[in-house]
């Protein structure tokens, strides 16, 4: 239910070193790493909030403390402002079957001025680990509870659930710290979702579609249970989602990289897991923050905080019992997240900030999993010392010299305000407001909002609001191609950007839907063109590859988010072949090169070995052209196969450049399922017993036999192992590759 927290990363690698000391009579003392877990007793909750320290100006208010809620895990604020929240007693261990679980969702309102929540009810009781929770209605919820998503819903208005109905199924939970979390609306009306570490799981909507997610995954669902799609796939364990105010979409990780701007379609890295052809999505952060455990991210949209903490970026760091702050800068459409100093530090090791939520009055809402024990792995599950009944969730609030008071909850009754009200509520300076009338207005069933919106954006005066609205008539079906075309010249870049956003998400295009995406293409600012590529992406149509190539042509490599989306948009363009054997001049042949190990076909493979055969600086770059190479042994057929062998033979025989190539080619034959015969083993074993006799290259010749299985390589090998004038670490290479051809 956070982060796989594998910190420090000498825990796990102690184990291995104390076996092999052992052998040699040393013995390493075990101990548990403190940072997870903590030296001290447990606070109060009074005595916790007096270890936190905050920048100046800054307080941090409990809303909430056990024993009214035990483990919080996810926040989410519904359409009267309340607070609902997710806690566990079960966590790490699911309720055993035919055992009554223990874990609720818990609705917290009326907040008193130092923050405190007054009301405080449950809606859902007899829950197992539940993670994820969105309020859709103040009657509804999707909640996750093992093994799925299910809607609680409250018929007679108690407020307490008394049906539920299975939305989405089955989640797997092996591996209980991640599993289903962090439901966030996106400006679509999508609910964005984080799928957990280690898990296999395989989940249908209602109206047939499927997804398979193993460990960390991002993908989003429809409301009414009717639709499930991936958004992105890698990561090891992403738990926390945030939209910026221009519609990126960033989740927090742990043990890859802790922020991430997540790219539709883009695959991150994970454990040992491949990339798409690719290569993984670009990252935005170099530093770790001493930590792989994080849960919880915020994008600080909103007006309540100084102006040098707006549009940055929070997350919450379990391991070290802090909450880190990142600056953003931009090159292009990609950011870079630079580490600002940690925003809240605490000196009780065991507050764990899991997750992290603006508020609609603009203070940061924490989640706090107070605990003595973080890890999931690297301490014992049984451990005494885990926490069962402990939580707190605190309000941060700035009250110093630049405030403009107290933030106290938006007046605003989302549920029963007014059109005029929630249109108001579009220009908003928090996004969380912004964002909550536009669901508002959407959905609402009242057919004036339609006319009311449009005449609003007619007006084309405040940018928020004409960017929501646009979203708010396409969301109801009432926008139609000419209005986004107008907008998309807007003098307005929030707007600009908005209409390729929605035009991505439009189905069913006309050509002046195509001509909007074209205008996008060419605009100034450079995620306007990143995201009419997106949409250009969604729309495979043959007109569409030129103007992409263009658009690669003419990029800024340093903005690597507009490339890494421009090349997935031209990769699903390509998909038909028929591109691969157009005239394109060299630079142009090169841009598609780049992008054809992405593309499964036959016809991808030809071309890449005939570019590979034709340019003279194919093999300068050993990392692309070994990609290249694994894609034609993968997606080619028997003649490719002759033809790239042979291709191989005749480039530099250099053994670390020859064994790259060799292990390509071996790499995609295997997920072909192609045996390892004729030619090209041939060509191994000419160059791996010419190795063996070079002492330089002797330990990559007897690494290249033992895996790709040569038992003509056994003889040369043996005279190695067995030659008392060669060294030992030579020697023992050659027993390593002996053993693996002849165990």
């Amino acid at each position: 239910m956070m982060a796989d927290l594998r910190y420090p990363r000498a825990g796990l690698i102690l184990p291995f070193f104390a076996a092999i000391l052992a052998t040699a009579g040393v013995v390493l003392a075990q101990e548990e790493p403190p940072a997870l877990v903590a030296p001290s007793e447990a606070r109060s909750p009074e005595e916790e909030r007096a270890a936190f320290r905050l920048p100046p100006g800054f307080d941090a208010q409990l809303v909430a403390a056990e024993p009214d809620i035990a483990k919080p895990m996810n926040l989410a604020f519904d359409d009267l402002g309340r607070l609902w929240v997710t806690s566990s007693y079960e966590y790490p261990y699911p309720a055993a079957e035919g055992t009554a679980p223990r874990d609720k969702v818990t609705i917290l309102s009326d907040f008193g001025p130092d923050g405190r929540a007054r009301s405080i009810q449950t809606f859902a009781d007899g829950l197992n680990i539940p993670i994820g929770v969105l309020p859709l209605s103040d009657r509804e919820a999707l909640v996750h509870s093992i093994p799925q998503i299910q809607k609680l819903i409250d018929d007679d208005g108690d407020g307490h659930a008394d049906r539920r109905e299975t939305a989405y199924a089955t989640f797997g939970f092996r591996d209980t710290h991640g599993m289903a979390s962090a439901f966030t609306f996106g400006f679509d009306g999508w609910i964005y979702a984080c799928h957990g570490f280690a898990n296999d799981s395989e989940v249908a909507g209602s109206d047939g579609s499927s997804v398979r997610f193993n460990s960390g995954n991002t993908y989003r669902i429809a409301a009414d249970g009717s639709h499930i799609e991936p958004w992105t796939r890698g990561q090891v364990n992403p738990f926390g989602l945030a939209f910026d105010a221009l519609g990126n979409l960033y989740s927090c990780d742990c043990h890859s990289r802790p922020i991430y701007q997540l790219l539709r379609g883009a695959y991150y890295p994970s454990f040992g897991k491949p990339d798409d052809g690719l290569g993984y999505g670009p990252e935005m952060i170099s530093h770790d923050h001493g930590s792989t455990g994080i849960g919880g991210i915020a994008v600080y949209a909103a007006d309540a905080f100084p102006a040098a903490y707006r549009d940055n970026i929070f997350i919450g760091n379990v391991v070290t019992s802090r909450i880190n702050r990142d600056r953003l800068s931009w090159t292009g459409s990609t950011p870079t997240a630079h580490a600002e100093p940690d925003f809240l530090v605490s000196e009780d090791a065991w507050f764990r900030p899991v997750d992290i939520e603006l508020g609609p009055d603009g203070a940061l809402y924490v989640a706090d999993f107070y605990n003595k024990i973080i890890g999931h792995y690297e301490v014992p599950l049984t451990h005494p010392g885990r926490d069962r009944g402990r939580g707190r969730i605190w309000r941060i609030v700035y009250d110093g010299d630049k405030a403009k008071g107290t933030p106290a909850p938006h007046d605003a009754d989302w549920l029963h305000a007014t059109n005029d009200e929630l249109i108001g509520d579009l220009a908003h300076p928090n996004l969380a407001v912004r964002l909550r009338s536009t669901r508002a207005l959407a959905e609402r069933r009242d057919q004036g909002v339609t006319p009311d919106v449009s005449a609003t954006v007619d007006l084309d005066r405040d940018p928020w609001t004409v960017g929501h609205g646009l979203w708010v008539l396409h969301r109801r079906g009432a926008l139609d191609a000419a209005t986004l075309d107008r907008f998309s010249r807007s003098r307005e870049r929030i707007v600009r950007v908005h209409v390729q956003r929605i035009l991505a998400e439009t189905s069913d295009w006309s050509e002046t839907h195509r001509g909007v995406a074209m205008v996008g293409l060419a605009d100034e600012d450079a995620l306007v063109r990143r995201c009419a590529a997106e949409a250009l992406g969604r729309h495979r149509r043959p007109e569409n590859i030129e103007p992409l190539v263009g658009l690669l042509r003419s990029s800024d490599p340093a903005d690597t988010h507009l490339v890494h989306v421009a090349r997935m948009a031209l990769r699903d363009q390509l998909m038909d072949g028929a591109a691969f054997s157009a005239d394109w001049n060299e630079r142009d042949r090169r841009i598609l090169a780049d992008v054809a190990p992405g593309v499964p076909t036959l016809a991808s493979a030809r071309f890449l070995l005939e570019q590979l055969r034709s340019d003279p600086n194919a093999g300068n770059d050993a990392a692309t052209l070994n990609r290249s190479v694994q894609h034609i042994a993968r997606r080619g057929d028997a003649v490719t196969d002759a033809e790239l062998v042979a291709w191989g033979r005749t480039m530099r025989d250099d053994p670390p450049f020859q064994a790259g190539l060799i292990r390509a080619v071996h790499q995609g034959w295997l997920e072909r399922g192609v045996g390892w015969e004729g030619a090209a083993r041939e060509w191994a074993i000419e160059r791996l017993v010419s190795w063996l006799e070079d002492s330089s290259s002797v330990g990559l010749a007897a690494e290249l036999a033992g895996q790709l299985k040569l038992g003509e390589a056994y003889d040369p090998l043996e005279r190695l192992a067995t030659n008392p004038e060669a060294s030992a670490d030579r020697r023992g290479q050659a027993l390593g590759s002996l053993a693996a051809l002849d165990a």
